[in-house]
């Protein structure tokens, strides 16, 4: 299996190494991956002249967003891949943030080309979970055969509070609103808002599975 990885948090990602590492137990891994983080890019994309660096042959770094990553494997490498996987990002992507998200924004692309694609997004702390469940994680995926390049497969582990998981679940994405307090200082805007979850969650939803402490696999459409 020929896997294209790339994210959102940059090239130097040591979540990037760490995954790439993982990934090589299932097949050849081209990493193309943003020279600078490129978080909260969503689908955003280049349209002048962009500089790459090749490290070696199987590794790129691309002066653009995640999307431009995927564009420049697709169409400047020439890049056929079974599989595209953007993180693990530094930091969770549940609900309507994966409309913002770099990581998400990337495997759309993908998915936009025709290729079965998985984001994967973890706590912003630390990796203790990400490297006990990552692979466990994978296994689950490519044993139920759930990629397929008719929507995006949205993983999010739980919060680095607990050492593994309960279990993972699959999930829906829900548009939990939190709340929001941003405030004006001079002429700075600090835009503010709790990353907490609380009342009443859909059963079926990423957001309960997160609070819950499960690892939640969403699908993602177009």
């Amino acid at each position: 299996m020929i896997i294209l990885l790339t994210n959102d948090d940059g090239i130097d990602s040591s979540r990037l190494a760490y995954t790439r590492e993982i990934l090589k137990k299932y097949g050849t891994v081209y990493t193309v991956a943003p020279t600078h983080e490129q978080s909260a890019k969503s689908m955003s994309l280049t349209f002048r002249e962009m500089t790459f660096h090749k490290i070696d042959d199987f590794t790129y770094s691309v002066d653009g967003t995640p999307v431009d990553c995927v564009k420049f494997a697709h169409a400047g490498l020439k890049l056929k891949p079974d599989l595209v996987v953007s993180g693990t990002n530094k930091g969770h992507n549940i609900g309507i943030d994966t409309r913002y998200s770099g990581t998400v924004g990337a495997v759309l692309q993908a998915q936009y080309y025709g290729y079965p694609s998985i984001a994967l997004s973890g706590d912003r702390r630390s990796t203790t979970l990400l490297e006990n469940e990552l692979e466990n994680t994978l296994n689950y995926i490519f044993e139920k055969q759930l990629p397929s390049n008719e929507y995006t497969i949205n993983v999010n582990f739980p919060d680095d509070t607990l050492e593994k998981a309960k279990g993972i679940k699959e999930t829906k994405l829900h548009n939990y609103v939190f709340p929001y307090t941003p405030k004006i200082e001079g002429n700075k805007f600090y835009p503010k808002r709790s990353f907490v979850y609380e009342g009443d969650l859909p059963q079926d939803s990423d957001t309960l599975a997160f609070n819950e402490g499960y690892i939640s696999i969403s699908k993602i459409s177009l």
